[in-house]
């Protein structure tokens, strides 16, 4: 009796030791992100080809981390997540008493002045609240809104802004809206009387404690850990080089670098776990708040947008992604499930898919993949319009020999048409006049875009498929008139 006492005391001492030794472990696995499910995406991140990444997946308060080629403190463009930032900067100044969001724009921005349908709007129908929550009327349309150039000053910019005609009118549609946060850091600017840079560093980054955030390219530069951006083209990635936000004008809409261990906690600073001062504890909840100002709030997918924010009504995802040919990110906050995850990288993707996967890994405890992007797809297509020029070319040529050939043996230019030639003819033209047009018109009046912009900020196959479709035209039209002039003696 006694052993067996013996034997079921020492059982349960063992059970209980091994139980607090595997309870941390048990814990940990389930706030933390599974080794499985870091490969995955790491496989998935070498899959897409993409040369930097860096991934954060906040959970329960615990960080996990998932790195390609990079370091926590590797420094990314982060495009449109810089919105975010900007407006908690406006909130910032609302705070400080010096604005309120309801103020007109032209109150603190006298040249403001805007138009719409030809009529000036009353400065009363504009306001701050326009601007950071995309109902100003100004729309994504770089054709009529177009961001400043390298070459003008801030001056000139903001001549060029005055009397824009608006899109709709004021509060009555939503339109994501570049120039609206470009006016943003214009306005933080002439508030704060410090150049937008400062102001942010000094009075939002560093207060709480993103000291790897930098607000321009100089500065992201300088301190030795930033990547380089890639591009799409060929079938291959290469760096590119493009600079539309060098313009201090730029930044306030897409323009700041970040590292993911900043990210990281400026996520945990919205989720309420990184603990800041009450000042910016009250802003960032300002920020999560949405204050009806008209019937038309609701944006694309019932997301809402708000202090800089996407803002989902029913699961409560608050979020913001950005984008540009040479860079990805994403920050995408579930306050209720107190996880969050943060997306970096120096390539366009589907940094949407790219975010789903560790939520879906950590939350549901399921591994999604990839798929291709849109930039993947349009790369491999042009890459091919691009082969078939080149096919084209060697065609060229060869027609150009025999039709040498065929003159020095005596053949004459002589008329030959037939009704049938003519048919072909007009056919042809018509398919290929539609399908340059197609090229050089569709594209720019889909996006918005200038056809510069679209060249510089695509798949780089693209603009050189634009030569081979006009050496495949060129040549259809010469091998037609070949064959309708050049007649035997």
């Amino acid at each position: 009796m006694k052993n067996m006492i013996k034997r079921n005391v020492l059982s349960t001492a063992l059970c209980l030791i091994a139980l607090i030794f595997a309870l941390p472990t048990a814990m940990f696995a389930q706030a933390g992100m599974s080794i499985e499910a870091e490969e995955h995406i790491l496989n998935e991140l070498r899959r897409a080809g993409i040369p930097n990444a860096a991934v954060a997946v906040i959970q329960d308060e615990e960080t996990s981390f998932i790195l390609k080629n990079s370091e926590l403190d590797t420094v990314f463009e982060i495009a449109s997540v810089t919105k975010p930032f900007t407006a908690f900067g406006v909130l910032l100044l609302e705070d400080m008493g010096l604005l309120s969001v309801y103020d007109p724009v032209n109150q603190h921005l006298p040249w403001f002045k805007v138009h719409y349908n030809g009529m000036p709007v009353p400065h009363e129908d504009i306001s701050i609240y326009n601007l950071i929550h995309h109902t100003s009327g100004l729309s994504q349309n770089e054709n009529r809104f177009p961001r400043a150039a390298l070459t003008e000053t801030t001056d000139e910019f903001i001549a060029r802004l005055i009397g824009m005609e608006l899109d709709f009118y004021p509060s009555t549609n939503v339109v994501y809206s570049n120039m609206g946060y470009i006016i943003l850091g214009l306005l933080i600017e002439a508030v704060s009387g410090q150049p937008y840079e400062d102001f942010m560093i000094q009075q939002v980054l560093h207060p709480i404690g993103l000291y790897n955030t930098f607000t321009n390219t100089q500065r992201a530069r300088t301190s030795g850990q930033a990547v380089n951006g890639y591009v799409r083209g060929f079938l291959q990635v290469r760096q590119g080089a493009y600079g539309i936000y060098t313009h201090s004008t730029n930044i306030p809409t897409g323009g700041i670098y970040s590292s993911v261990a900043d990210l990281a906690r400026w996520a945990g600073i919205q989720l309420g776990i990184v603990e800041v001062s009450e000042q910016f504890a009250r802003v960032v909840q300002r920020s999560h708040t949405l204050h009806y100002y008209s019937d038309v709030i609701v944006a694309d997918s019932g997301s809402f947008f708000s202090g800089g924010w996407f803002i989902n009504e029913e699961n409560g995802s608050i979020e913001h992604m950005g984008d540009r040919p040479t860079w990805a990110a994403l920050i995408r906050i579930l306050p209720e499930n107190n996880t969050a995850v943060v997306v970096l990288a120096n390539l366009r993707l589907w940094v949407d898919d790219l975010g789903t996967m560790p939520l879906e890994a950590v939350l549901n405890g399921t591994f999604t993949t990839l798929g291709r992007d849109w930039n993947q797809m349009s790369d491999i297509f042009f890459s091919i319009v691009c082969a078939v020029g080149i096919i084209y070319i060697g065609l060229f040529v060869r027609i150009i020999v025999k039709l040498r050939k065929r003159l020095k043996s005596g053949e004459v230019i002589k008329a030959n048409f037939s009704a049938k030639s003519i048919k072909k003819l007009i056919s042809g033209s018509i398919l290929s006049i539609a399908f340059l047009t197609l090229y050089y018109i569709f594209p720019y009046v889909l996006m918005g875009i200038t056809r510069a912009s679209l060249i510089n900020n695509f798949v780089t196959s693209f603009g050189v498929a634009a030569i081979a479709m006009w050496i495949m035209v060129l040549y259809d039209v010469f091998a037609w008139w070949t064959k309708m002039f050049v007649s035997p003696k």
